[in-house]
């Protein structure tokens, strides 16, 4: 009978290794607003430029360029969201912002056979303002005024352009609104495709990084979605404490 011998050359464990994860470029939105207003260079010092933040996370980023374009440059909390389609959800009928008004697309509105008075359309802009002034309510900012915004450079930033919703809305809300003499989109991080259509908005557009894919938000901050120490100072700073500490939900 002939016995099984052991191989003399052993085969060596198989390891799976991880595919190393790319270190996010940004550390907070501190980090980011700086490098940003570095961008922004051009604006600095300048008595005609008002910094518009449209999101919390975005509001981080602008604390840290107004402050660094100049200590007298106005900041402003200005939350605009869109109006669904009752039949096309993701296309926008206009938009309702944080100071209560209103901005209808009157071609989309007639292509779709849709009134000023249509019921559904009131309900939405009824449950959307709401939502809004809860937010300002927050805010120890004031929604901007026509004598703020007026023959003024308006600086509209955000922190992440992914969907474009947030920035391209807030963007024809303020031209609606107001009468600034040029608008300027500014964000870290700006999806190229996005970057393209931005331009048909607003008369520049300014960025750090223009990917072809955005991704999660943790892949280009450090600090994700999550409020880091540094930022949480900055939001506090702009937040009324109802309970102590900077609610971030």
């Amino acid at each position: 009978m002939v016995g099984v011998s052991a191989s003399p050359h052993p085969v060596p464990e198989t390891t799976t290794q991880q595919p190393r994860r790319r270190q996010a470029p940004f550390v907070d939105r501190v980090q980011a607003g700086h490098q940003l207003a570095r961008n922004l260079s051009e604006y600095a010092g300048r008595d005609d430029v008002v910094i518009v933040s449209v999101s919390r996370g975005g509001a981080v980023v602008g604390s840290i360029v107004a402050s660094t374009l100049g200590p007298r440059t106005p900041h402003m909390y200005y939350k605009v969201q869109a109006i669904p389609c009752p039949r096309m959800p993701r296309l926008s009928l206009g938009s309702v912002a944080g100071d209560g008004s209103i901005r209808i697309d009157t071609m989309v509105a007639e292509s779709m056979n849709i009134s000023s008075t249509d019921p559904h359309l009131l309900r939405q802009v009824s449950i959307i303002n709401k939502r809004l002034q809860r937010d300002h309510r927050a805010f120890l900012r004031l929604p901007p005024t026509p004598r703020e915004m007026d023959d003024r450079v308006v600086i509209v930033v955000d922190d992440v352009v992914e969907a474009g919703d947030t920035m391209r809305e807030a963007v024809m809300h303020l031209r609606h609104s107001f009468r600034p003499r040029r608008v300027v989109a500014a964000a870290p991080v700006c999806l190229a495709d996005l970057r393209k259509q931005l331009q048909r908005h607003v008369d520049a557009v300014v960025d750090i990084v223009s990917p072809l894919y955005v991704g999660s938000v943790s892949q280009w901050y450090a600090s994700g979605d999550i409020v880091v120490p540094s930022e949480q100072q900055l939001l506090e700073r702009m937040f009324v404490r109802t309970s102590g500490r900077f609610d971030n939900s």
